[in-house]
């Protein structure tokens, strides 16, 4: 019985947008992401962030912002710090901070395309092309998209202001809206 309950999920997936799809497959990763393997997940991103940007003078570091995880209710609380250095000067030149379910997305994309970047330059016998292949300014190309994350967020009460907090349920409130209700 469980396996045709997931069979019709499946059916019901494949019918919708792409977009609400990868929603979808988002809140439920995240909602059963147990605070181990969040933490692993930074220290991964960390990892292979450092790993493509090697040799570039720019890099990525994540972090968790200290206070947001102390709650019982973490998931939704909890501030992803996203910082782009230059490596040579040690000069934060951006930063930005993500909620959960914008990390969980970052962390997908990051991976799957150094995933490919790494593959890539495993497999080619020349060093310099290696250097050639990966993009000289990754991190930069990376933070684009951490900002396209956080800007796109919009409060689904007004859709005037900024969303400020994400509920478990994946719905993005700004400040005000919240303490109306």
């Amino acid at each position: 019985m469980g396996q045709q309950i997931s069979d019709q999920t499946q059916l019901v997936l494949n019918k919708l947008p792409e977009k609400v799809v990868k929603h979808v497959t988002l809140v439920r990763e995240s909602g059963s992401l147990t605070y181990e393997e969040f933490l692993g997940r930074v220290a991964e991103l960390n990892d292979v962030t450092a790993k493509v940007a090697s040799g570039q003078e720019k890099h990525l570091l994540f972090e968790v912002q200290p206070g947001s995880d102390s709650s019982a209710f973490w998931k939704v609380v909890v501030r992803v710090v996203c910082t782009k250095i230059n490596k040579s000067s040690g000069i934060v030149e951006a930063s930005r901070i993500m909620n959960l379910y914008q990390f969980i997305q970052l962390y997908k994309d990051i991976t799957s395309q150094a995933a490919g970047v790494l593959a890539q330059s495993s497999t080619s016998e020349d060093p310099d092309e290696n250097s050639s292949s990966v993009t000289s300014c990754q991190a930069s190309l990376w933070m684009g998209r951490v900002k396209q994350l956080t800007d796109e967020e919009e409060c689904c009460i007004c859709m005037d202001g900024r969303a400020d907090l994400i509920l478990p349920c994946a719905h993005s409130f700004c400040q005000k809206c919240i303490d109306k209700w």
